[in-house]
């Protein structure tokens, strides 16, 4: 059941009105720790939830879709968008995956009057993101999502264990090494010498980048070919730099 705070309860039933949507995002993962704030106001605010003042920032944009919500078991959603700035949140956040599964929480205050505590609205967590030039998109989805999700054994065409897991039993090995060159994209190949395995060695594989521009990320490997030339399956956020030191591992087709 929603509650809403008595005084909001009140200033909403009133003919003239001066609420505005608030919504919290707590970022996982490589950005777990990082909290941002957006706001539906023309002009940014800080709000305290109870977890500590964070400041509901209007230049980046908040823009939800139509809000569909459910009384039964579907899932609530609608899809959030706004735009990249030089300094809260950049085009390299948004391609590094920085709202990737993060915890959303939607809330409506009152914006001239704080201290009457906020509705919560919607609850949940925020799908892939795109982005597009200069501006990103992404899914809301409620936690009624999880509910929803597949939990047991699925029985497939392709292999369903992870590589390297117990059920798996094939070696999982990590190779580190350091980039000694880069190729014609320089977010997408490069040579790391280190690397002495044949040709095909590390195709499929997966990297981890560990400094650089890019650390904390991770790609695929799309092509691998004798004297350490590796060439992903996407574009990196950034360019590597010479001197980037990475992780490297054989992956799996999941074809038996």
């Amino acid at each position: 059941m929603k509650t809403i705070p008595i005084q909001l309860q009140s200033h909403l039933e009133e003919y003239a009105t001066t609420w505005c949507y608030l919504m919290r995002v707590a970022c996982v993962g490589k950005y777990n720790g990082v909290v941002r704030g957006f706001t539906s106001l023309d002009e940014s605010l800080v709000y305290d939830d109870g977890d500590g003042a964070v400041t509901y920032r209007s230049d980046n944009g908040f823009m939800p879709a139509k809000f569909q919500q459910e009384a039964g078991f579907s899932v609530d959603n609608t899809e959030v968008t706004g735009w990249v700035t030089d300094e809260e949140i950049t085009e390299a956040d948004i391609l590094a995956g920085m709202f990737d599964s993060a915890e959303v929480t939607i809330y409506r205050v009152n914006y001239m009057n704080l201290s009457q505590g906020h509705e919560v609205v919607a609850f949940g967590t925020l799908g892939e993101t795109q982005f597009n030039e200069n501006s990103w998109k992404c899914e809301f989805r409620s936690i009624m999502q999880q509910a929803k999700q597949p939990y047991g054994k699925v029985y497939s065409l392709t292999c369903r264990n992870q590589y390297g897991d117990a059920k798996c039993k094939m070696p999982f090995e990590w190779f580190e090494a350091t980039i000694d060159n880069l190729g014609e994209d320089p977010m997408l190949i490069f040579v790391a010498t280190e690397l002495t395995q044949a040709d095909g060695y590390f195709a499929p594989g997966v990297i981890e980048v560990l400094s650089g521009a890019n650390a904390g990320a991770d790609m695929d490997v799309d092509q691998f070919f004798e004297g350490g030339i590796v060439q992903l399956a996407l574009q990196m956020p950034m360019p590597f730099q010479v001197g980037d030191t990475f992780r490297i591992r054989v992956d799996c087709d999941k074809l038996f």
